[in-house]
């Protein structure tokens, strides 16, 4: 089951955990796997930071960039292809629960793309 959270609410971490941000919280322990195939890009991060580009705009970007990463990447479809082996896991980055974030488009585009995949808390 798929569910997703903030570094900072390790209450809602649920089975494996997987940093999906391109960054690791500074002053913590490391306490989840990382899955690089998994990160936006940093140009896209800095232009939504810098204002030049809605939340949308990154969503359909990074929606785009994880579509082109699972035909140019084995590492994602060998993921991808055993993901509903993984039993409960959560994507794990900074943004606290209820505000935009990657993850959340993350996990929707996972939801479509794994059939059997289930559907937890996406927060």
């Amino acid at each position: 089951m798929l569910y997703t959270a903030s570094f900072y609410a390790p209450g809602n971490w649920e089975g494996l955990r997987y940093r999906v941000s391109r960054s690791h919280p500074r002053g913590r322990r490391t306490q989840w796997e990382t899955l690089p195939f998994l990160y936006p890009a940093r140009d896209l991060l800095v232009a939504y930071r810098a204002g030049e580009m809605d939340f949308a705009a990154l969503s359909a970007e990074y929606r785009s960039s994880l579509d082109l990463r699972h035909n140019e990447s084995p590492d994602l479809r060998d993921w991808l292809a055993r993901i509903t082996d993984l039993g409960d896991f959560t994507l794990l980055c900074f943004e606290r629960e209820g505000q935009p974030c990657h993850r959340v488009v993350l996990a929707e585009w996972l939801l479509e793309r794994a059939p059997g995949l289930v559907r937890g808390r996406i927060r």
